[in-house]
């Protein structure tokens, strides 16, 4: 897997999120389940999927992303 995040830059993340639920040829080509109590693609899953497997997260994530490998790097400095 590639290391460092992908961030989505025009298609947003609501975008993405209603596509997945209009195309189960997408759904299952990315691998993103469906949420067992709405019965569709929620922000949860396809993070679970995208995120935890790809390393691909939406653009309003970033700074949290990397302030979280800023402090990270910090505290393996300072070891």
């Amino acid at each position: 897997m590639h290391d460092q995040p992908t961030f989505l830059r025009t298609m947003t993340w609501a975008d993405l999120l209603h596509a997945l639920n209009i195309d189960e040829a997408l759904r299952l080509k990315l691998g993103v389940q469906l949420c067992p109590f709405s019965g569709k693609v929620e922000e949860y899953t396809l993070v679970d999927r995208l995120g935890g497997m790809l390393n691909v997260w939406p653009a309003k994530w970033r700074k949290v992303i990397e302030q979280g490998r800023v402090e990270l790097a910090s505290a393996q400095l300072s070891r």
